[in-house]
């Protein structure tokens, strides 16, 4: 029933959509239009077919032409052209149907992107980085290199919004992003977590290399990252490095604790697991010796 209700309108479409492809030069390009070369070999047989039956009846009828005598009537010209003609309709159905294609394609593009990319600030998303991430962790095991977790979260982010606006909160998050996509290398990966957190994964020689790329990171930002933002904001990092075998879950658990550590320690600062752990385990001997009465004499 809809297809009937439907067909009035769409049988003009179909024959607009054929006279605007018939005005692309692609539709007449032999060499990337393969769809011609399809056209002319369909249509060769009509001409052939034709010839052969005229030379058949003019032998059976007993008449003397050679081969071009026949090839030359009209009749044989009008079948000839068959091989061109269907060679041009054939060119542009295939403009048609590359245009078809083409949208297809763009649509599962944007699709994929909407999936992977947060629209606001144009980073990897979570849900990208969720099913990238046991992919990344092998990759880097593979190739012996260190790998590290930052975790990003801008200080005093609700301050923002209920100072300047939730539009310029908006514009804070998508500058960050811009800002971090221009700091991070290739084979680095920014993400927009949530809200006002971003993970960068990172290949750094080390802790301390990674502490000092994360520094580079947080004193871009308090320097100022973009001329439309007229005030200054600062960002607190906690980062850890990737053991083998660990979880999502433990990772970003471990990258938590040191990023709450230097909220909890003055913000706009970076905090090492890895260092905050071998300070806490210093500090828990250091007592317990105490309280075993093995301090320093």
């Amino acid at each position: 029933m809809n297809l009937t209700e439907n067909k009035p309108t769409y049988i003009p479409q179909l024959i607009a959509e054929f006279f605007q492809a018939a005005r692309r030069p692609f539709s007449y390009n032999l060499r990337k239009n393969f769809y011609i070369w399809f056209g002319l070999i369909w249509g060769l047989p009509v001409p052939l077919a034709t010839l052969m039956i005229q030379i058949h009846f003019m032998a059976k009828g007993g008449v003397d032409q050679s081969f071009l005598d026949a090839l030359c009537t009209p009749a044989q010209w009008f079948f000839l052209a068959h091989p061109f003609l269907f060679g041009v309709i054939f060119g542009i159905l295939g403009t048609i149907r590359y245009d078809t294609d083409s949208r297809f394609n763009e649509a599962i593009s944007n699709l994929e992107n909407l999936s992977t990319h947060d629209l606001l600030t144009g980073l990897k998303n979570r849900h990208y980085f969720v099913d990238n991430y046991h992919q990344e962790c092998a990759r880097s095991t593979r190739r012996g290199e260190a790998l590290y977790l930052l975790f990003l979260d801008i200080d005093n982010f609700k301050t923002i919004n209920d100072t300047h606006g939730h539009l310029v909160g908006d514009i804070v998050l998508k500058e960050l992003g811009r800002f971090l996509r221009e700091k991070c290398r290739p084979y680095d990966i920014p993400v927009r977590w949530g809200g006002e957190e971003f993970l960068v994964l990172l290949r750094a020689a080390g802790e301390d290399a990674a502490i000092m790329y994360a520094e580079r990171i947080r004193q871009g930002i308090e320097s100022g990252i973009s001329p439309v933002i007229h005030f200054s904001f600062t960002v607190s990092i906690g980062l850890t490095q990737y053991t083998d075998k660990d979880t999502l879950e433990q990772l970003c658990d471990r990258a938590d604790q040191a990023l709450y550590h230097a909220k909890q320690t003055g913000k706009n600062k970076v905090i090492s697991w890895e260092a905050l752990h071998r300070e806490t385990g210093a500090a828990d001997v250091s007592d317990r010796d105490s309280r075993n009465g093995k301090g320093t004499v």
